[in-house]
């Protein structure tokens, strides 16, 4: 058994190796077919050629990214699907956002088990194959999901405080509807105010009011803030929204509902967080604070009893 997890770990260890020369092949190929390019063409030709490799970034760096990425770059039109949705949700949106996940997600999938091997055999050289193929392939797949972790953590944050401002992004609205602004520049003055209050609010809102400038519908327009949020508040938003520009109804007193419903629910959630209180007070009472009040208020009675007794 013991030979066998060696061989494996030998294998896990050799391929983390390939992947990592592979990248690295990639990318000084790819250096070289680009100043192969630049050196037998004219500047005609190149930009005629290059229309094709716009995909390629330019400088080393990205290079690297590029090539680093594609080791854990998953198969199929992803930058379509819900792992790029994912991206934008948690605010990555810039144009090497996708190729800097994929290169943290592979370097730490790589690097983390060579490290630990290299400290394991620095100090402890007597440390079995087995228990190293362990360490090992458990240290490789945190490497793999910590990226996964550190992105849902950031949507959970953006989503939270986005939650808790919406109420006041509502009475801003209810405010600048009854002032008799129309509901496309209501959006977009209250995309300049509440960032006061909220960046990433001000942000969404800000790239719907944008949309709606750039000529898409307001019904398109809203949809696409609600699919890029998701929040369950801001989905009854839209579609309150949607349905008051559809059937005319009065879009102030919509707001105004709809704002004292979720004010409603956060103070739902700030009572339900206090009512937690009491129940996760309970750990540390049990083992850190009543051992502390115990010892104070017996040990001097044992003290006493074990002298008594010891006479």
């Amino acid at each position: 058994m013991t030979d066998v997890l060696f061989f494996l770990a030998l294998a896990v260890a050799f391929l983390a190796y390939a992947l990592l020369v592979f990248g690295l092949v990639k990318l000084f190929t790819q250096r070289q077919i680009n100043r192969r390019l630049k050196q037998t063409h004219s500047a005609q030709s190149m930009s005629a050629v290059r229309e094709p490799l716009q995909v390629q970034p330019e400088n080393a760096w990205h290079s690297l990214l590029l090539s680093m990425s594609k080791l854990s770059v998953p198969d199929g039109d992803w930058q379509n699907s819900q792992l790029r949705l994912k991206f934008i949700r948690a605010g990555f949106r810039g144009p090497t956002a996708a190729q800097s996940y994929f290169t943290v997600k592979t370097t730490l999938t790589l690097i983390l088990p060579l490290l630990m091997a290299l400290v394991i055999l620095t100090w402890s050289p007597a440390t079995t194959y087995a228990r190293l193929a362990l360490y090992a392939v458990t240290l490789a797949g945190i490497g793999y999901y910590l990226p996964d972790i550190y992105l849902r953590w950031m949507t959970s944050r953006r989503s939270d405080e986005m939650r808790d401002t919406l109420p006041d992004l509502i009475d801003l609205l209810v405010i600048c509807t009854e002032a008799g602004l129309g509901m496309d520049g209501a959006i977009n003055r209250v995309s300049l105010e509440i960032v006061r209050s909220s960046k990433t609010l001000a942000e969404e809102f800000n790239l719907a009011a944008l949309e709606i400038r750039a000529g898409s519908g307001r019904s398109t327009a809203l949809k696409n803030l609600a699919l890029r949020i998701n929040l369950e508040d801001l989905d009854g938003l839209v579609s309150m929204l949607v349905q008051a520009d559809r059937f005319g109804t009065s879009v102030a007193e919509s707001l105004r509902i709809q704002s004292e419903v979720m004010r409603m629910k956060r103070m739902q959630r700030a009572e339900e967080i206090a009512a937690k209180i009491p129940v996760k007070m309970l750990v540390p009472l049990i083992f850190f604070i009543f051992p502390a009040l115990l010892s104070v208020l017996i040990g001097p009675a044992v003290i006493q009893i074990s002298a008594m007794f010891a006479k």
